[in-house]
């Protein structure tokens, strides 16, 4: 069955330090059956995208409101993110951080992507960012999409969830179709939380870099 209808709002539930074996493979936890997962496009993956529910980190995205990514693909594979938000109101200076990202290396699951965030000096490592769902409109843009990311270390593991969306709202049919489906593959989805979007013109323009 293809994902209930694809919603999405990209963003982020980090489940922390969860007791686990190991994270699960792309194949094991994408609706590839939804052809526009299996035939995945970055270049359709460009603009703002508005994070509707997610698991905030804790301390560095603690209490953000309004977040939202702006996405541009560049060549060779790259692709780039600009994350802002608001932490504490609507009304708080933008909190900015970018991040220089990768394709996927594996034609068979082009949703198959790497994530790594500028730092004062380098980069993060890189880490998966899996599109697991995407819904698009009748003119094939992509609207919402389902986004994943697992990392693992020793017998822990950590969870990220992104709801993301093209406007800074997602129907609760979406919301708790995606749920049920990240379920079903066994991800735990219990601190999935909607982030503040309401009011969220008000505010000063200057951006504060992290």
């Amino acid at each position: 069955v293809a994902m209930p209808r694809s919603g999405l709002a990209l963003f982020v539930t980090f489940v922390p330090w969860a007791v686990a074996s190991k994270c699960p493979s792309y194949p094991a936890v994408a609706n590839m059956s939804n052809p526009l997962v299996s035939g995945f496009q970055l270049t359709k993956f460009p603009g703002t995208w508005y994070e509707v529910y997610s698991h905030n980190l804790p301390g560095l995205t603690s209490g953000c409101h309004c977040t939202k990514y702006n996405v541009s693909v560049g060549g060779d594979g790259h692709w780039n993110t600009t994350f802002q938000c608001r932490k504490g109101s609507q009304a708080a200076k933008p909190t900015e951080m970018k991040s220089d990202n990768q394709a996927s290396t594996d034609a068979r699951y082009p949703g198959m992507l790497k994530e790594a965030w500028q730092l004062p000096f380098g980069h993060t490592p890189a880490t998966d960012y899996w599109v697991l769902d995407v819904d698009a409109d009748e003119h094939g843009a992509y609207q919402k999409v389902l986004v994943y990311c697992c990392t693992s270390e020793l017998v822990f593991k950590q969870e990220w969830i992104y709801l993301f969306s093209r406007v800074p709202a997602l129907s609760d049919t979406d919301h708790d179709l995606w749920m049920a489906y990240l379920q079903q593959k066994g991800v735990d989805t219990t601190d999935v939380t909607k982030v503040p979007q309401a009011g969220c013109g008000v505010g000063s323009d200057i951006i504060i870099t992290v």
